[in-house]
């Protein structure tokens, strides 16, 4: 429990706040840490007595030469849960520091304290952690298992949860941003909800479910966005996951934000919030893609062959406005500031080049997903 980094920072608070040298020394009596960098390692005999008495063990000048590695001062147990673990040793004439050596040892026992509850918090946060990491993505075959440490933890995994995950850009490796998207990932949580940080570029939140302030899909996407403004990179791209009761809700939801946050970073790479409704048809082509590769590189094809045009790049945004534009000429137009005469131009050249015509309905669909499953792709 007193390791040589716990004992040095009792050493360094200490001698911080009076001009004496302090000695941490552990069980054995063996010196810890020390105001004397000499003496660590040393064996401490005024310590060893104090341990093996469980006494205060006061030395003053005369009697120091009576033992062995010693110097005047006074030795006190440090006790952590009614154990002695150490001692504290404050150098000088006991007369002149017996004073205040009660708050010295009293201030080495609350460090150790603080430094063992810190401890505690830090491993039950761990355990929370890797608990919450196995009911989002473990097997049934370790259910029972898992169910029995969130009980533990007072986890109550029949609580009805949206996901929210944040994922960290690609471009962003080092630790400070990480740190950075982690310490505003916190400002999303409130009392009732779960963090935890999963594999290397994501931090998954469990959304309790609040009537009727937080209970839709769509209120848990309005609050995200108002938030992400706020956020310390530009480009995160968060995915939601709809609220679920139950672990396998949870599971379920967590599922689904990920196949969210793929499309999202494949089709909108300067990021945003997203959800199942916003995407809509994309999700369809992320789980096609990914279950019917063939038919779906078929699909692409088709797409490709206008991007490979010599004018390929021009007629892409004209289709990708066009679309936004409802099809509406006028408007499409106005917004490529072109003539009414070129967009319709282009319409033309998009239909010789595939062979699908964007002003019918059915080819347009075609031409669409074609065009999200090439995106999907590459």
């Amino acid at each position: 429990m007193l390791t040589e980094q716990l004992a040095s920072e009792i050493v360094k608070r200490t001698m911080s706040i009076l001009d004496l040298n302090v000695n941490v020394m552990d069980r054995t009596g063996t010196i810890l840490a020390s105001g004397d960098i000499g003496r660590i390692g040393q064996l401490h005999n005024g310590a060893r007595k104090a341990i093996e008495q469980k006494l205060t063990i006061e030395i003053n000048s005369s009697e120091a030469n009576q033992w062995e590695g010693t110097k005047p001062g006074i030795n006190l147990p440090i006790r952590f849960h009614d154990d002695i673990v150490g001692v504290i040793g404050i150098t000088g004439e006991p007369e002149k520091i017996r004073g205040f050596s009660k708050l010295v040892q009293m201030g080495a026992e609350l460090t150790l304290e603080q430094a063992f509850l810190t401890r505690e918090i830090d491993r039950n946060a761990r355990m929370r952690d890797d608990v919450i990491s196995h009911l989002l993505l473990g097997s049934d075959k370790e259910k029972a298992y898992i169910l029995d440490r969130a009980r533990s933890l007072k986890i109550n995994t029949n609580e009805t949860f949206a996901i929210i995950l944040v994922s960290v850009p690609f471009h962003t490796t080092n630790v400070q941003p990480v740190k950075q998207i982690e310490k505003w990932a916190t400002t999303l949580v409130t009392k009732g909800d779960e963090m935890v940080h999963l594999y290397t570029n994501q931090f998954v939140i469990l959304k309790k479910q609040q009537m009727p302030y937080l209970d839709t899909d769509d209120k848990l996407k309005e609050l995200i966005e108002k938030k992400l403004p706020h956020a310390p990179v530009s480009n995160l791209t968060i995915a939601l996951g709809s609220f679920a009761s139950g672990f396998l809700g949870w599971r379920q939801s967590f599922q689904t934000a990920q196949i969210i946050k793929d499309t999202a970073k494949a089709l909108y790479p300067e990021g945003g919030v997203w959800n199942q409704h916003t995407l809509g048809i994309s999700i369809l082509c992320y789980r096609f893609l990914n279950e019917a590769r063939e038919e779906a590189g078929k699909i692409s094809a088709i797409y490709k062959k206008l991007l490979d045009a010599s004018d390929g790049k021009s007629l892409d945004v004209t289709f990708t406005t066009y679309v936004k534009e409802n099809g509406e000429m006028a408007k499409t137009a106005d917004k490529l500031f072109i003539h009414r005469n070129t967009l319709a131009y282009r319409l033309d050249k998009i239909y010789e080049i595939t062979g699908k015509n964007p002003k019918n309905l059915q080819d347009l669909i075609e031409l669409k997903i074609g065009q999200i499953l090439y995106q999907l792709s590459i």
